[in-house]
């Protein structure tokens, strides 16, 4: 009489995937934990200082809110920007030192040939490690992302939402962000079985994911145009101005080179635009395209982030021996 070997249903498998890896997922909470509360208490620093300084309140398009903001920055954020920097990064190395480990750890140490033997075969074994991974990222990277973003507030008022470092931090963005990292990490680990080396490409890849996205952002929707006869800034409703031309009485297109060189100081330029005919003309993305933009961005990082994971799955497959 002949017995086959029924392979274990999903949820088994998803438990055991997340029995294997419990204790980096733990390590990942307990670490980001850590960061969330060390951020909480800064951010309300932050906010109160916003607040004492009459900084909140104010307009932000006055020359006295301006005064505030910058009294707020020397009192209580002069250390800001480099804190922005550190978390900046802390995303996609989240991600990295989930996912690298993930499969090229078992195949350092060799013990890939037993879990393939346990029924639920290499497919679904490595499919369940990377669904239990990502679903976590997926879901701690979201919460910080909404830290993040309140704790970001302050640098928000005078930076923009638009903000390359700002936009960055965003939940959608960030989830999107993180799993890429996790994705370029854990198929690197497959392919190359070496956890150091798979760590340090999810890392670059993490580095460089940013520059790439900011480079395509501005070709999400069809940016508009305003002409305008002033050379203030546009109004601080978190438009993201992406270029500026100028047009002669005539209407003709000049470049911004040539207009500046017909005065020698801003009061000339400004009366050019006023009273001589001049007009400027900004490229920009409205404000009310932010949100729009973060799901964008996440869809198609999040699609990149699917691919390689299923790239993995495929060479574990496929390749793996």
């Amino acid at each position: 009489m002949s017995s086959t070997t029924l392979a274990p249903p999903r949820s088994a498998v998803l438990r055991a995937a997340g029995l294997r890896h419990r204790p980096a997922l733990l390590t990942l909470l307990a670490v980001m934990g850590v960061i969330s509360l060390l951020l909480l208490l800064h951010g309300w620093y932050l906010h109160v200082g916003l607040d004492r300084t009459g900084a909140a309140s104010c307009d932000p398009a006055t020359e006295a809110c301006l005064t505030k903001y910058k009294q707020f920055t020397r009192q209580y954020a002069g250390n800001l920007l480099y804190l922005e920097t550190v978390v900046y990064v802390l995303g996609g190395v989240f991600g990295v030192f989930l996912g690298g480990p993930l499969l090229a750890r078992e195949f350092e140490h060799g013990t890939v040939r037993f879990a393939w033997t346990q029924g639920a075969g290499r497919t679904r074994w490595t499919a369940g490690g990377l669904v239990v991974g990502g679903a976590v990222l997926a879901v701690v990277a979201a919460l910080f992302g909404l830290l993040l973003r309140w704790w970001n507030e302050p640098l928000a008022i005078r930076a923009g939402a638009f903000n390359p470092d700002l936009f960055a931090l965003t939940p959608p963005v960030m989830v999107g962000r993180v799993l890429v990292a996790f994705g370029v990490a854990a198929l690197a680990g497959a392919v190359l079985r070496r956890t150091v080396i798979a760590v340090g490409i999810g890392l670059a890849a993490s580095v460089a994911l940013p520059f790439l996205a900011q480079a395509v952002r501005s070709h999400y929707m069809t940016p508009l145009e305003m002409p305008t006869h002033t050379l203030a800034p546009m109004a601080l409703d978190d438009s993201w101005v992406l270029s500026v031309w100028f047009s002669d009485p005539a209407g003709n297109r000049i470049s911004a080179d040539d207009f500046y060189r017909l005065g020698d100081s801003g009061a000339q330029w400004q009366a050019m635009l006023r009273d001589g005919g001049y007009t400027a003309h900004q490229v920009y993305q409205p404000a009310n395209r932010f949100w729009p933009f973060q799901w964008i961005e996440f869809g198609w990082t999040t699609l990149l982030a699917v691919v390689l994971c299923a790239a993995a799955v495929w060479w574990v497959r496929r390749r793996a021996v």
